[in-house]
């Protein structure tokens, strides 16, 4: 057999020093640096949880106190809205503030009774030609108008009977390009009693109630339509006739004299208490 040189003797070390660490490096140096950073991950993650559990037990009483403010305020804002009523309920309640203002509830339906939405208002937005270009082309018609007619006018002498006819146009075109500034959304769910009425009594009376029923909370007038009271019998009725006629000019009804029909509607809102 050969003896080995010194040369590769000293390769074959060299090589087997490189297979061990090698090996070392990919079975032992590699696995145990990953569990390292398991363990590492697992530790940050304990302490983190732990950081997180004493501020919560440290914040305890101040949450606690929160919670007892927010119930109390809760039980404020229920307070003012009624509990769930049934239609009887909803009767009772809306007939009663009708007659704590002197009208007379001659007919009542309850439309719904239930959950519904409450409707918001959000900004309305148009990709319209901007208030100012369409001020802007405005006047420029109005002016143009403006001086015809104050030629003519020149002639007839009758230049007030122009200027009152011009600010009317200028005040159709205004209407007519102006949108509305809000539209409505829905919004929350709740309890909401719909009841349409027809009443009978004075307008004065009336607006007391919308004003009472703009002041609280828990109900709102949706709409409403007042109109002449009309009567059953021959002769009252040839006189409603009569006064109907002469007090409407221009076929303009005048409504601020006796009784009148008010046909009403409005949202009730309650809560589960």
């Amino acid at each position: 057999m050969k003896k080995l040189t010194t040369r590769e003797k000293l390769l074959i070390y060299i090589l087997g020093c490189f297979v061990i660490g090698f090996f070392g490096i990919y079975f032992v140096i590699l696995p145990s640096y990953s569990s390292f950073q398991v363990v590492n991950d697992q530790a940050a993650e304990a302490q983190f949880t732990q950081e997180s559990m004493v501020m919560a037990i440290d914040a305890i009483p101040s949450t606690m106190e929160a919670r007892d403010e927010a119930t109390v305020t809760l039980a404020s804002m229920k307070a003012i809205f009624p509990q769930k009523l049934p239609n009887e309920g909803l009767d009772m309640l809306l007939t009663q503030l009708c007659l704590d203002y002197s009208l007379a509830p001659k007919v009542l339906s309850v439309a719904s009774n239930g959950i519904g939405s409450v409707l918001t208002f959000i900004p309305y937005t148009s990709d319209e030609p901007t208030s100012a270009d369409v001020g802007t082309e405005n006047i420029t018609t109005d002016t143009t108008t403006t001086t015809a007619e104050t030629t003519t006018t020149t002639n007839n002498n009758d230049i007030t009977d122009t200027t009152a006819t011009e600010t009317t146009d200028t005040e159709e075109t205004t209407d007519t390009t102006i949108p509305d500034s809000v539209t409505s959304a829905e919004g929350a769910n709740t309890l909401i009693g719909v009841v349409n009425m027809e009443l009978t009594g004075t307008q004065a009376n009336f607006y007391r109630l919308l004003d009472a029923v703009a002041a609280r909370p828990d109900m709102i007038i949706t709409a409403f339509k007042i109109t002449p009271e009309t009567a059953t019998t021959g002769s009252t009725s040839t006189s409603s006739s009569s006064n109907s006629s002469s007090s409407s000019t221009g076929g303009i009804t005048k409504l601020d004299g006796g009784k009148v029909a008010i046909n009403v509607t409005f949202e009730v809102y309650m809560m589960e208490k």
